[in-house]
């Protein structure tokens, strides 16, 4: 029996709800939390973050406002995941 991919990889809580990334066809490992700090070493986990906000409508310089306002403790925070074939970094921002 194949095990759902919460159940191999560490979960997480969230503030609305989850979103799971699947790359290369494989449920992608979560890392946890990320801030801006934490976020200037994934820049392909930055840039998905980037491209959601801008396809939200958001202007560019509100897109970088928002992502330099992300804190692993608090809000808006960001879920950096990982996946597990090719190693890409990926994530998504949850704020109220």
């Amino acid at each position: 029996m194949a095990l759902s991919v919460d159940a191999r990889t560490p979960g997480f809580s969230v503030w609305q709800d989850p979103q799971w990334f699947f790359h290369c066809g494989d449920g992608a490992a979560c890392a946890g939390h990320v801030g801006a700090t934490e976020l200037a070493a994934f820049p392909d986990a930055a840039e998905v973050l980037r491209s959601e906000a801008l396809a939200w409508g958001w202007a560019a310089d509100e897109v970088e406002s928002h992502l330099g306002a992300l804190d692993k403790d608090g809000q808006p925070t960001a879920y950096l995941f990982r996946c597990r074939t090719c190693s890409a970094h990926l994530a998504y921002a949850d704020f109220t």
